[in-house]
């Protein structure tokens, strides 16, 4: 009998790579993510240390407090949104890996099925050579 061949094969090769490339397109994004909740705890470290000094202080020293204290918080907001599509973005790119992943593992249980019923199929065949054989030779003894 034949051997067996699955008649999707490259379509599973292809499904995996892209299940493989949309695995680290994921761990891209999470790390990319990860990166960006790190530069906001620093913003948030730095604006936290930002604080203004207590005392008598000139216009101008006054004012560039001011000017610093609204520069860090601008950075904040900044990090805030950057974090926001980070997360986002690794969100999506996981939904995209899971879906690839379904459709590998649907590929593959397609191919387990498909060679079980050739093993049945081949056993089948064996057993019928066989029982020919049997019959062939029972025939001819008598």
């Amino acid at each position: 009998m034949r051997k067996y061949r699955f008649s999707m094969g490259s379509v599973l090769r292809v499904r995996r790579i892209t299940e493989e490339q949309s695995r680290a397109a994921y761990l891209a994004a999470q790390a990319d993510a990860e990166k960006a909740s790190a530069e906001l705890g620093a913003r948030l470290q730095a604006i936290g240390a930002a604080s203004p000094q207590i005392g008598m202080r000139t216009v101008d020293e006054f004012q560039g407090e001011r000017d610093q204290l609204d520069r860090h918080h601008l950075a904040v907001l900044a990090a805030r949104s950057a974090e926001a599509n980070a997360l986002e973005i690794a969100t999506t790119s996981y939904e995209e890996w899971m879906d690839a992943a379904r459709d590998v593992k649907a590929l593959e249980r397609l191919d387990d099925r498909q060679h079980t019923e050739w093993t049945l199929e081949a056993t089948r065949a064996a057993q019928l050579a066989t029982d020919e054989i049997a019959t062939t030779r029972f025939r001819v003894d008598k």
